[in-house]
């Protein structure tokens, strides 16, 4: 199928669509939704102006996939019309990921699993297509119950085969950018007590920080210094007492350690690395560990929303790198997930939860208008806010030797969100 004939609906039809859809998925025929750009709200059409003009990539002609997750459809159709206006090429797709109903319903329906091959085409031909990849972000409302959760699975299975050659383009250059920008959504703001429209206000001044800000306070943070002896070759020692403690050595020696300010270039405060991803809004400092020299535990309270259900109270225990232990209060099913603990089904899919098995990143929150003692769930946001994470999967596009794919199948990168510790130190 070629991408101009996917079906396609404005923002306020998409209900009506979802219909269609039905009726095509049970015909055998799997297909996917376009949504038409659209100027709506003059105060984003702003934000997102600064957004594309910080990133420094977009140019007349170029052609942009806009990947949105429902919740976040009004970001991305007036994502598309400032595009549009720019004399840039954009095509929505509405990522069904994030609708577990939908999923679930359209895959009750179809004759046969073998069709699903239709879908993996679809996302192969958009990363053909694309010079620019944005997924416009923010997390399901409603836990997917135990059904709804093996729907996700068997789509985005489909899915990532046929996004498992984005990193591959994008270390090449031929995707000059890939922009994943968290959008402001009511259940989100309200686990940190603000209305949708102080949310709002919030998160687009986030977003908004200039890159000289935001490296005036990267200097003055203390961690340049520190990390600069890690990277020399010193241990790095995180520490945390208390009721959810951590106890980390790491070495990051000769890895870049990299400032994430919204543009792409080279953002290397020591090492050489060329980012063209950006994850809005921007605000800290990250880098991936040497694989095999992660050691020790860590505890969090901090709940994180996933495609595969919420995960709450983590527990997780590093033995040379690797997880070899995870515990969680709620979801434990996703937690072993991403972190390669689950049972894989096929030989491919082994080798795929065997990097994701292992760590892949220690970042360093610095957004200044994220000073929240709450969390939202949405990893993207929470990782900015001041504290730490660290995650397991894929970190090839930073410096690390974690592969994007494995045999054609896309590799997670997941973050945990640990909060403010007591110590980031190093050791000889």
């Amino acid at each position: 199928m070629q991408i101009d004939q996917l079906p396609e609906c404005n923002r306020n039809e998409l209900g009506k669509v979802e219909e269609e859809l039905y009726k095509r998925w049970k015909k055998g025929d799997p297909t996917l939704l376009r949504v038409q750009p659209e100027h709506h709200d003059s105060r984003l059409e702003g934000v997102i102006l600064s957004i594309l003009d910080n990133n420094g990539t977009y140019k007349k002609g170029d052609k942009v996939v806009i990947h949105s997750t429902p919740y976040a459809v009004d970001f991305a159709t007036e994502t598309a019309f400032v595009l549009i206006e720019k004399g840039i090429d954009p095509i929505i797709i509405y990522s069904l990921l994030s609708n577990p109903p939908l999923i679930n319903k359209l895959l009750s329906v179809i004759p046969t699993q073998k069709a699903m091959k239709k879908i993996t085409h679809i996302y192969e031909e958009l990363v053909n297509y694309a010079q620019h990849w944005i997924v416009p972000y923010a997390t399901m409302k409603d836990e997917p119950n135990e059904v709804e959760k093996r729907a996700i699975k068997t789509f985005k299975d489909a899915a990532n085969k046929g996004l498992s050659e984005l990193g591959k383009k994008r270390s090449a250059g031929e995707l000059k950018s890939h922009e994943v920008i968290s959008c402001p959504v009511e259940h989100e703001g309200q686990k940190l007590g603000l209305s949708l429209p102080e949310w709002q206000i919030k998160l687009y001044s986030a977003m908004s920080i200039t890159k000289n800000k935001l490296e005036k306070i990267i200097e003055d943070s203390g961690y340049v210094n520190i990390l600069g002896e890690a990277y020399r070759g010193k241990t790095l020692k995180i520490e945390r007492g208390g009721n959810y403690p951590i106890n980390l050595t790491m070495n990051i020696a000769g890895r870049p350690v990299i400032k994430s300010i919204g543009t792409v270039g080279e953002n290397s405060i020591y090492g050489k690395h060329f980012s063209r991803v950006t994850n809005l809004p921007p605000g800290e400092i990250f880098m991936s560990p040497i694989e095999d020299s992660v050691k020790g535990e860590i505890y969090s309270k901090m709940p994180l929303v996933t495609d595969r259900g919420t995960i709450e109270d983590i527990h997780l225990v590093f033995k040379d790198g690797r997880v070899v232990k995870a515990e969680a209060t709620r979801g434990l099913d996703a937690l072993e997930y991403y972190t390669g603990l689950a049972n894989p089904y096929t030989e491919n899919e082994k080798q795929v939860y065997a990097v994701q098995n292992t760590v892949a990143e220690l970042g360093i929150g610095i957004n200044p208008v994220l000073n929240f003692e709450n969390t939202t769930g949405n990893g993207l946001i929470d990782e900015k806010m001041r504290g730490i994470h660290i995650a397991t999967g894929q970190n090839e596009v930073f410096g690390g030797k974690n592969p994007g794919s494995v045999g054609g199948i896309y590799v997670e990168h997941k973050d945990f969100i640990l909060g403010q510790v007591d110590g980031i130190y190093v050791m000889d």
